[in-house]
């Protein structure tokens, strides 16, 4: 992986002293208040990869978002938990933060608590209490997972089952980040364009996703591709190599 890719997952792995994976083989981000809007939510770029993802909340009405992407024929697999401890052990149903499932189609749906299984986590030597499992097929594009509390609490939430190292796309406006979108955009300036220099690209290709860019490879690994002369606007122009885009251009 390069550099610019694994300082930005670097940045994205960080838990709290306080709360660990459920498992070593779940790869951990913690969601900052930076999440509580969906345009800023991190994106875990391939959501077949395990990941847990973490949210600590301080007081009620508190929201924290991230996404994950699935490819055509993936499955989606989610569940939800909570440490083994208190608060988080002695809360309601009522009371323990709400986990909503939004579809790339639009469709929404929300884990529904009905168990309360432990779970005890060697790795981080914890205890964890299973709230909600989903297993299902899944829908190929980016899901939107909202994390909303009803008092102080934390919760995760673990996405995927293969066991190996994923990246984390993350919204901002330095190198190796996605652009947030901007409504109505009908130019790309270069300066958002070359923002995706150090993606993955897969990543770059999510990242004009969520921007509605058009998006097309014209280079992969030194082989030059033939494409229109036509001038887009709207649309990037990406360089790969060792899956890392190294050049982009507007047109």
């Amino acid at each position: 992986m390069k550099r610019a890719r694994s300082k930005a997952l670097a940045l994205t792995l960080a838990l709290t002293a306080s709360v660990s994976s459920p498992a070593s083989a779940h790869q951990p981000v913690f969601l900052g208040a930076q999440s509580a809007k969906i345009s800023n939510s991190p994106v875990l770029v391939e959501g077949l990869i395990s990941f847990a993802v973490t949210a600590n909340f301080t007081k009620a009405g508190q929201v924290r978002n991230f996404r994950f992407a699935l490819r055509d024929g993936e499955p989606l697999k989610l569940e939800y938990l909570i440490l083994d401890r208190k608060p988080e052990n002695q809360l309601k149903t009522a009371q323990l933060p709400s986990v909503t499932i939004t579809s790339p189609s639009g469709k929404k749906s929300t884990m529904k608590i009905n168990e309360r299984t432990k779970f005890y986590e060697p790795f981080g030597r914890q205890n964890y209490l299973f709230l909600s499992r989903l297993s299902s097929n899944g829908e190929a594009g980016i899901y939107t997972i909202t994390l909303r509390s009803r008092t102080k609490s934390a919760a995760l939430v673990a996405v995927g089952s293969r066991e190996v190292r994923g990246e984390v796309m993350e919204i901002g406006s330095t190198k190796g980040t996605c652009p947030e979108k901007i409504k109505d955009e009908i130019e790309v300036s270069n300066t958002r364009a070359s923002q995706l220099i150090g993606l993955s690209e897969r990543a770059s290709e999510l990242c004009a996703e969520i921007n509605d860019w058009g998006y097309r490879v014209v280079q992969r690994d030194g082989e030059d591709f033939a494409v229109t002369m036509d001038y887009r606007s709207n649309r990037i122009n990406v360089k790969i190599k060792d899956d890392e885009v190294i050049e982009v251009t507007v047109g």
